[in-house]
């Protein structure tokens, strides 16, 4: 009687799990996030790992093996748990023929506080001041400035007209640059009183004009 009833369970559970199978479907192997990754993030077998998942629950377009994303950077921020598809996936943001990599160190403060990311675009912004009159003026020096990399906070010491050292937050960022803007950014660097970054939107490339691209302060105030 006890083999019997083993049996019976057994057909049971057998008939059940075929049940459940037929109901769930062919099992497919896709790539899921194991930790959460920012956008441009480069990912790493580590960052990965292949679970089974029903067919018709997998999305059409999930990841199945590592070799398919390799060399690939994150479109957008995403969380652990989550099913890579093709289209979170991107190439990495490089060089185009006739560009350089150039880096400067921006202010913590004023480098878009932290929000900058390699992939984004900004403009340079740079305040200078006349010599001969003490004028200040702002303008752009490039506009819509591809980043490529974006450094860890380092302090810096720095020494005033009057030899006093103070100490600030800087960032190295690098940009991708033409020639000539390249140099208009070296010009910038070593002149301008200070280099801000104004963080253009998702798609923003308009160019502005040219009464956008300069403020002469007070005195443009003053004929206003």
């Amino acid at each position: 009687m006890t083999i019997l009833a083993a049996v019976l369970t057994f057909s049971g559970v057998a008939a059940y799990v075929s049940s459940v199978s037929s109901q769930v479907g062919p099992m497919v192997e896709v790539l899921r996030l194991t930790t959460d990754i920012e956008a441009m993030h480069h990912i790493e077998a580590s960052d990965v790992e292949t679970v089974e998942v029903p067919e018709r629950w997998a999305p059409a377009n999930a990841v199945s093996t590592f070799g398919q994303i390799e060399g690939l950077v994150s479109s957008g921020a995403y969380p652990s748990g989550s099913v890579l598809q093709t289209g979170m996936l991107t190439e990495a943001p490089g060089l185009q023929p006739g560009y350089r990599e150039v880096a400067i160190m921006v202010d913590a403060e004023t480098g878009v506080a932290g929000r900058i990311r390699a992939g984004d675009h900004v403009d340079i912004l740079a305040t200078i001041t006349n010599d001969e009159t003490g004028e200040q003026r702002s303008e752009v020096v490039v506009q819509n400035v591809l980043i490529i990399n974006v450094g860890v906070v380092t302090t810096v010491e720095e020494e005033d007209a009057s030899g006093a050292f103070s100490e600030s937050d800087q960032i190295p960022v690098t940009f991708a640059l033409s020639s000539e803007d390249s140099l208009r950014l070296a010009y910038a660097e070593s002149y301008s009183v200070k280099l801000r970054l104004a963080l253009r939107g998702a798609g923003d490339d308009t160019p502005l004009t040219d009464d956008q691209t300069v403020y002469h302060g007070a005195a443009q105030e003053a004929g206003q």
